[in-house]
């Protein structure tokens, strides 16, 4: 009887934990998840050569804030996700417009048209990515579609996809204090990269090994960031990649950009690009990416542009957990672009040499030393030092 009544109390309790369980686990929603990021930079180059081009060659040396980010998301239920990423690190600006406009984007170079794209922000504030997710199947689907309508990255070049989180180059294209006429900066201006508002489809597949296939197409208006359509075309581009080993990707992106080229309203232009990208970064060991991206010039059709980028980066983790550092991670970045592969003597090299440090797994301290040089006859390279710290939470 004695033992009954030891028995019964303890049952009791077990059968309470047991079924209380699942509501400890059960997700409440709405849930938000807030993050964010700090990037700060300073650089130094020898480029008084290029001063008359103004813009990122305007000074020799400066200090900045890279990127100022809060990010909010918001998990509705199962099937609708929701996120906003402003950027504060417009400094003072007091309009707001997106412009794009043929130039001549390397002078004192051989001339060679392209086009520009700048976003002037009210009160230093650029929207960044801003979209609603819908996804018609459950999350331990083995397959998935995802909707998407919004603000986000055009489904184009695997480095410009590659969060900012953690660059190993510290920027994807020519930075400011260079010419900004490398792959990335190229791609972006001629409308195939970058952010831009519409909706995309994309079809998930789990494989083995936790190894992931993926398909995106998205529609576009082509004109860029928080920016309304110009004329009755839209831009559309896909993307496809898979995991083909454990540590190894491979992808390829296609997009048709839509722009008004007087007096052809309905011009476009096209782009390709093929990549492989061997671990993530910031992971122990090697991490490496190469891409090919080729395409037309928004300017004119008949002129044909490509970009070759490669980096890599080997993390060494500290054994010591009470190491100051985390981690060191050297890196090497090769950047050919070519803006018109019919003309000679016109590409441009950047080759960066960095020395990365980690304080923790989120907040690395990197300093580069960069070098760019033009193929073109008597014209000058520059070359300085770049350095960033950056924090994400």
């Amino acid at each position: 009887m004695r033992l009954a009544r030891v028995l019964c109390p303890a049952g009791l309790a077990a059968a309470l934990l047991l079924a209380a369980s699942p509501a400890i686990t059960q997700t409440t929603y709405p849930s938000v998840k807030v993050s964010g990021r700090l990037h700060t930079q300073f650089y130094y180059f020898g480029n008084e050569d290029y001063a008359a081009l103004g813009g990122n060659t305007a000074t020799q040396n400066n200090f900045f804030v890279r990127r100022a980010r809060i990010e909010a998301r918001v998990q509705l239920n199962e099937y609708i996700t929701a996120f906003i990423q402003p950027d504060f690190a417009g400094g003072r600006s007091t309009s707001s417009s997106t412009s794009c406009k043929p130039v001549i984007v390397n002078t004192p170079l051989p001339d060679t048209v392209s086009v520009s794209c700048s976003t002037s922000s009210t009160g230093g504030v650029r929207l960044r990515d801003a979209w609603i997710d819908v996804r018609f199947n459950k999350p331990d689907a083995g397959t998935a579609l995802i909707v998407r309508l919004g603000q986000e990255k055009k489904p184009f070049s695997r480095y410009e996809l590659t969060s900012s989180n953690n660059l190993p180059s510290i920027e994807r294209g020519a930075g400011r204090g260079l010419v900004g006429n490398q792959s990335n900066n190229l791609f972006e201006a001629n409308g195939f990269l970058s952010h831009d508002v519409g909706a995309s489809a994309r079809v998930e597949h789990k494989l083995e090994g936790g190894r992931m296939a993926s398909l995106t197409a998205g529609i576009y208006n082509g004109r860029g960031e928080s920016a309304n359509d110009n004329n009755n075309a839209k831009s559309y581009g896909v993307r496809a990649s898979a995991d083909v080993w454990s540590k190894l990707s491979v992808g390829g992106s296609y997009f048709s950009h839509d722009g008004i080229v007087s007096p052809d309203s309905a011009y476009r232009n096209n782009g390709y690009g093929v990549d492989a990208q061997w671990n993530k970064p910031g992971e122990p060991g090697l991490f490496a990416l190469a891409e090919y991206l080729g395409g037309e010039t928004a300017a004119n059709h008949d002129i044909n542009m490509t970009g070759i980028q490669a980096v890599a980066a080997y993390n060494i983790r500290m054994k010591s957990p009470t190491s100051f550092l985390y981690a060191i991670e050297p890196a090497l970045r090769f950047d050919r672009a070519d803006p018109d592969t019919d003309t000679d003597d016109n590409e441009s090299t950047l080759l960066s040499a960095v020395l990365g440090f980690y304080l923790t797994s989120k907040a690395q301290w990197r300093i580069a030393y960069e070098n760019q040089n033009f193929s073109a006859n008597g014209a000058s390279s520059i070359s300085g030092v770049r350095t960033a710290l950056t924090v994400s939470f």
